[in-house]
């Protein structure tokens, strides 16, 4: 029944790997490497100024332990660069809890050493904020909020618990205070400047691969979409091919009979003409592809089922239809190309079935209404013929694998029409016909259920 489909090759993509997750880690890695880098910066001008402070300004510093919180702090970068060695080695990234605890551990050395230079009288205090903009780049917001809250945690206890500064001049403090504003307000600027964009780089250059990888998953959604259509259109052009392999057989049988001498030309006219409209029709099938394509609009069932009926009758010349809607379901709006593609597979195999019975001439039933028996209306396509039914146990394979059938097919199409109605929010179902025969029913969301429930 279906040998045209049988010989289409589905081709094989290979979507592309999700750039989420690879740019997220990559990401991670950029982050874990600046903040690396920054530490040393800091912990460099850190050391600047626990040597250059009494000498400049003449504040007296408490040397052993702003070391010891130096030192501990370089000793965790050291850790840092070796897992960061470790993640390259291993071509893995950071995750965010690794991230959280690199920025926990800066507001807690951070913390340490205003403890002891004066607490929330150090103008650098405001320290916290280029390290809460690090954590709102890098992190999502639930961690951000705890290293927030963690932060004024930090400053609140530093307003009460701090060791002041020792002073050479206290009268001085005034103005100490404000260089040390105007350096922390330098320092904070650079490291925003340098740390922030450059992450902003980061997530414009992945939001940018983002695009591009939706646009590749369109494009071939595209082409599997066309695949798919050519697929069901070779499947129509089975037929009347096969029309004309049987005209062509028997003229050339007539041709080579001997007993038949010379047959005039006009005795093979019904022949002929027969073989001119199934040509038409294959014409007409492969330009209906291009056009489906192109124009993907609704159509009104009122618009669209007569010529469709009309499309199959010419495909079945030998076979009858009978098609109806109900007047609430004239008015509804079906994707004419899938729909179309869908029912004439289930009519084909309605009437191959019907053939095999010695019931071709009886019509075949295709009714369209609107189904209400859930709490969704669903539009419902049923295809009715007298055929010899369908066996139980191949009735519950169909559509789900191509399957070979009684009258010859092999089960593609109607895998193909299981496919696309899934595709479309439906689904296609068969049960024996109470006179004899068998229902194939197409169940469709209804374009007013979604008006209705937008």
């Amino acid at each position: 029944m279906e040998t045209a489909a049988a010989m289409t090759r589905l081709p094989t993509f290979s979507f592309p790997t999700p750039l989420p997750a690879g740019a997220s880690a990559r990401h991670s890695l950029v982050s874990l490497r600046r903040l690396f880098w920054l530490r040393w910066a800091l912990l460099a001008g850190q050391a600047l100024c626990l040597v250059s402070c009494e000498s400049v300004v003449g504040i007296i510093l408490p040397f052993q332990p702003l070391l010891v919180v130096f030192g501990l702090q370089a000793l965790f970068n050291l850790l840092t660069g070796l897992r960061l060695r470790q993640h390259s080695k291993h071509n893995s990234s950071p995750r965010e809890a690794e991230l959280m605890g690199q920025l926990l551990v800066d507001l807690t050395a951070l913390s340490a050493i205003l403890f002891y230079t004066g607490g929330a009288t150090n103008p650098f205090v405001s320290f916290y904020l280029p390290g809460l903009a690090i954590a709102a780049a890098i992190l999502p917001w639930r961690q951000v909020v705890v290293l927030a809250l963690y932060a004024l945690a930090c400053y609140s206890l530093l307003l009460f618990e701090y060791v002041p500064l020792d002073l050479h001049n206290p009268d001085n403090a005034v103005n100490y205070h404000l260089a040390g504003m105007w350096l922390n307000f330098v320092a904070s600027a650079v490291m925003i400047a340098l740390f922030v964009s450059r992450l902003s780089g980061v997530l414009r250059q992945r939001d940018a691969q983002l695009n591009l990888a939706r646009e590749q998953l369109l494009r071939e959604a595209r082409v599997e979409d066309l695949n798919a259509q050519a697929a069901a259109v070779a499947h129509e052009i089975g037929t009347p091919l096969a029309t004309l392999a049987v005209i062509a057989g028997e003229l050339r049988a007539d041709a080579a009979d001997a007993g038949r001498g010379s047959t005039a030309v006009a005795d093979y006219l019904p022949d002929l003409l027969t073989m001119e409209q199934q040509l038409e029709l294959c014409r007409s099938i492969l330009a209906r592809l291009r056009e489906d394509h192109e124009t993907l609009a609704p159509q009104r069932i009122d618009a669209w089922l007569c010529p469709f009926t009309e499309r199959w009758q010419l495909r079945h010349p030998n076979a009858s239809l009978q098609a109806g809607a109900t007047p609430e379901a004239t008015a509804q709006l079906v994707e004419a190309a899938r729909v179309g593609q869908i029912l004439t597979i289930l009519l084909d195999n309605a009437a191959r079935s019907q053939q095999a019975a010695g019931l071709a001439q009886t019509p075949l039933l295709l009714d369209i209404a609107i189904a209400r028996d859930g709490a969704v209306p669903m539009l419902s396509f049923r295809v009715s013929d007298r055929g010899d039914g369908i066996p139980p146990a191949l009735r519950a394979q169909l559509g789900e694998a191509p399957v070979a059938s009684p009258h010859g097919g092999q089960g593609i199409g109607l895998y193909l029409a299981q496919s696309a109605a899934r595709q479309m929010g439906g689904q296609l179902t068969w049960r024996d016909r109470p006179e004899g025969g068998t229902i194939a029913e197409l169940r469709l969301p209804s374009p007013s259920s979604f008006a209705a429930n937008p």
